[in-house]
């Protein structure tokens, strides 16, 4: 009996094991089908997606067209086994059937949940607000300087401090010149002589008249008027001193001398500013000039008076723009009458200006007055002279630059700022076409004119009445690129991704050897090299003036220099490079230059190694192993002669060639090299 209950308790524990393993697998199986109904996502939410096989293909039977990244969808290969050349992901494949022709359609419900909103494309002439800040200074053209016609003395100063206000015809002060009492005297003579010449023949008679001409004419070059120039001669006037006048009326701004000073003529004696015309003095940016014209009026306000409006016209623009600053100087003339503005203020301004095409349209309430072509600030209803030069007025349609024809010229289109999303060298919009349970948003390319506050002008690629994105853009872009499918970073022709965000020349052909850069970036680097070659040639010739010159030319280069599509090392090259390429200023001596030159010389061999040389030209690298008292140092030059730059002609085939760089046409590598 005890046999048989131990048998029975064997067979029903290893029928329990059993057991609890069937369950244990029947739960796991539960398990696995539940998750799967779990993780199924909504049959359409009204976001573009890219289905691929669990194989790892394109789904249905599609066609591998090439390789992309998740991230980077601008990444285009043919090697399944390759990597991200920018981030380092695995790549995903691309069939034919998930090339989309750039568009991405979302429901109404979707749309609204992305916060995605519209505008319709208008046209109309829209207003932009330019502000410009600058200083009130003085109306060059009301501006007089005394200077002595003759030497003498200073013996009294009638305007001995700056500041003082003078009318026109005041006196300024009394000198004593004896080169002058000499002229008196030659004219009363001549005068004299001109009485007694009644008796005389004619020929005597009329050089004694030129004498008389000639005598008040140097007293008339001395700066004496013609009321002067009479007292002398009749005698009326017999005072050892002479009195200077003021040209004009207004503040002097400058005193040359003071009392008992002896003057050269030439010599500057005071300046005299009229105060009731200013001039306000501003720089704009390059991307305001096409806001601006000649004639715009202008408000403005300064610290001195708050809340309180000035206005004025600007008189002119700088036909130049600063290659540092990238500014032009626009100038207002400003009205001052009451003397509450000063120079020296600083004033902050605003343009308002009405936006056509192509910039601000001409300024209408001026268009039928005249204007000198020399002052634009004398502005006239009549064709009269100018008051300051005398020149014929000219009609000032011919400043405008055009009629103010509104009708000739429709107004431009016109979308919100908040629509373009911009890539470096491309404008791009996405167009809603709204249907009744969807709507398709597409990619759509523009070219744009100026800017107008909030609004942008453009001149190709939209038309009146279409609707684009202002509000969730940059969703809908971030879609297009998750699906791989064209975007703003990879144009619908698939060719090569635009330099925006570092992505200039990442479409490739292969996945392992091609350069990061290309061959786009390279070839902004020719002038780079071309510059140093010629600070090289400058310095074997010890020519100091040609080395500066070409520094400054390679300080150009740099700044033309885009370093988009750059990644990785590269950029830490291109960057390592330009900041030993950069000068703060020219060097004052040719050792000087030289030491720099060293610098200049490691940024060089830096971009050549890392980049290599112009395409089809070869550089070598040079080595003079007595520079800087042994230390040794490096230089670039072309062909295998050498010309050292760091002794000239003292030493000027000093050194050797310690390797090549060269690049053959279309081979986007370093290139082949020579020890």
């Amino acid at each position: 009996m005890k046999k048989a209950l131990l048998m029975l308790k064997t067979v029903l524990r290893r029928i329990w094991a059993h057991a609890s393993a069937v369950v244990a697998v029947a739960l796991i199986i539960a398990a696995f089908v539940a998750g799967r109904h779990i993780g199924t996502p909504p049959p359409d939410t009204g976001h573009a997606e890219v289905t691929v096989s669990p194989a790892g293909q394109p789904g249905g039977d599609a066609e591998v067209q090439y390789y992309t990244c998740s991230m980077h969808p601008s990444v285009r290969l043919t090697d399944p086994d390759a990597k991200c050349p920018i981030c380092g992901m695995d790549l995903i494949p691309v069939g034919e059937h998930s090339v989309d022709t750039g568009t991405l359609t979302l429901s109404h419900e979707a749309a609204v949940a992305s916060r995605v909103e519209t505008a319709e494309v208008a046209r109309y002439f829209p207003e932009a607000a330019v502000r410009l800040y600058g200083k009130v200074t003085y109306d060059e053209t009301s501006v007089a300087r005394l200077t002595a016609y003759f030497p003498g003395r200073i013996d009294r100063l009638f305007v001995n401090y700056v500041g003082v206000s003078v009318n026109k015809g005041d006196h300024l002060a009394e000198v004593y010149s004896p080169e002058l009492l000499a002229a008196f005297e030659e004219l009363r003579q001549a005068a004299e002589a001109v009485r007694n010449a009644s008796e005389m023949s004619g020929l005597v008679r009329d050089a004694t008249r030129d004498t008389l001409e000639a005598a008040r004419e140097k007293l008339r070059l001395f700066g004496l008027r013609q009321e002067q120039i009479r007292a002398v001669e009749d005698g009326s006037f017999n005072s050892d001193h002479f009195t200077i006048f003021a040209p004009i009326g207004g503040v002097v701004t400058h005193l040359g001398v003071r009392e008992g000073d002896y003057v050269n003529t030439g010599a500057a004696i005071a300046t005299v500013a009229d105060l009731s015309r200013l001039w306000i003095d501003m720089e704009a940016y390059e991307s305001q000039l096409p806001l601006l014209r000649w004639g715009q009026q202008v408000t403005f306000t300064v610290e001195a008076h708050p809340g309180e409006v000035f206005r004025g016209r600007i008189s002119f623009i700088e036909p130049i723009v600063d290659e540092e600053t990238r500014t032009a100087a626009v100038r207002v003339a400003v009205e001052n009458p009451n003397g509450r503005l000063k120079p020296g203020m600083f004033a902050s301004a605003v343009v308002h200006a009405k936006v056509g095409q192509t910039g601000a349209l001409p300024v209408e309430d001026i268009a039928g007055e005249w204007v000198c072509p020399m002052h634009p600030t004398q502005t006239r209803a009549t064709s009269q002279p100018c008051p300051v030069c005398g020149m014929d007025m000219v009609p000032a349609s011919t400043l405008l630059g055009e009629a103010p024809d509104h009708e000739a010229a429709p107004p431009p289109l016109v979308i919100p700022k908040s629509a373009v999303l911009f890539t470096g060298v491309r404008s791009v919009v996405y167009v809603a076409h709204i249907g009744e349970d969807e709507t398709v948003y597409e990619a759509r390319e523009v070219i744009l004119g100026p800017r107008a506050g909030d609004l942008y002008v453009v001149r190709r690629g939209l038309e009146v009445g279409e609707r684009v994105v202002v509000n969730g853009a940059f969703r809908i872009d971030s879609a297009m690129q998750i699906a791989a499918k064209p975007s703003m970073m990879s144009p619908r022709n698939g060719g090569e991704a635009t330099d925006h965000a570092g992505m200039e020349g990442m479409t490739q052909t292969s996945g392992s050897s091609a350069s990061p850069a290309g061959g786009v970036f390279t070839k902004q680097l020719t002038p780079v090299y071309d510059a140093y070659l010629d600070a090289q040639g400058a310095l074997a010739g010890d020519d100091l003036e040609a080395f500066n010159t070409a520094v400054r030319t390679l300080d150009r280069a740099l700044g033309d220099v885009r370093e988009a599509g750059l990644v990785g090392d590269a950029v830490k090259a291109w960057r390592r490079a330009l900041g030993l390429l950069r000068t703060a200023d020219a060097p004052a001596s040719i050792d000087e230059a030289r030491s720099r030159f060293e610098t200049m010389s490691e940024g060089v061999i830096i971009l050549l190694r890392e980049f290599g040389p112009p395409e089809g030209e070869t550089l070598n690298l040079a080595h003079c192993p007595m520079a800087f008292d042994f230390k040794g140092a490096d230089w670039v030059q072309r062909g295998d002669q050498i010309r050292n730059p760091y002794f000239g002609s003292e030493m000027l085939t000093c050194g050797s060639i310690k390797r090549s760089f060269q690049k053959n046409p279309g081979d986007s590598s370093d290139g082949g090299t020579r020890p």
